[in-house]
């Protein structure tokens, strides 16, 4: 039995490049840089991994994925080789072939900063701001309240207390249980 599967969470390192052929396929090809911890106190170089996409994943990647979009991949690990046209020489590349593709953030780019306001806010008791899911309810005349401490509450009903790990402070070594 042999397994070749690859997950890689990671930037787009360049716009993709969307190709399509005479039959109708198209073909998307990008890098994906893939930061590694540091260890030892030394900065390391992310890791660039090639990656292309086929069919209805190539389409969207070609549409939506720009430099420096984070995303995760699921793919399988292949081996390329041609002649050089010029000099007749081969070459060879390692490179992804994408089965699945997900957008880790928000098409703005904001959503982590969303989510972090909406934690302070909500931490501190106030209405959060609230998604655009939220926002379209509401106005739709939908019965939830935008703030995420009362969201699906009765109307007038006080809002729950925070947790109590959203207000204690920064965590000491000696809390951790492992």
């Amino acid at each position: 039995m042999s397994i070749n599967l690859i997950v890689l969470v990671g930037n787009a390192g360049r716009d993709p490049e969307l190709r399509f052929f005479e039959t109708g396929s198209c073909v998307c090809e990008f890098t994906l840089a893939v930061n590694r911890p540091p260890r030892d106190g030394q900065p390391q170089e992310p890791l660039w991994v090639n990656c292309k996409a086929w069919g209805k994943t190539a389409q969207v990647a070609g549409d939506y994925l720009r430099k420096g979009s984070k995303v995760a991949i699921v793919g399988r690990l292949e081996f390329e080789q041609w002649s050089d046209r010029s000099s007749g020489e081969m070459r060879s590349k390692t490179l992804v072939v994408i089965d699945r593709l997900e957008f880790c953030e928000g098409r703005s780019g904001t959503q982590q900063q969303e989510k972090a306001a909406d934690l302070a806010a909500f931490s501190a008791g106030q209405s959060v701001s609230g998604s655009a899911s939220q926002a379209a309810t509401a106005a739709a005349g939908g019965s939830r309240s935008s703030s995420a401490a009362t969201w699906g509450a009765p109307a007038g009903a006080p809002a729950p207390a925070a947790p109590a790990w959203t207000t204690s402070g920064p965590i000491s070594d000696e809390e951790v249980p492992f």
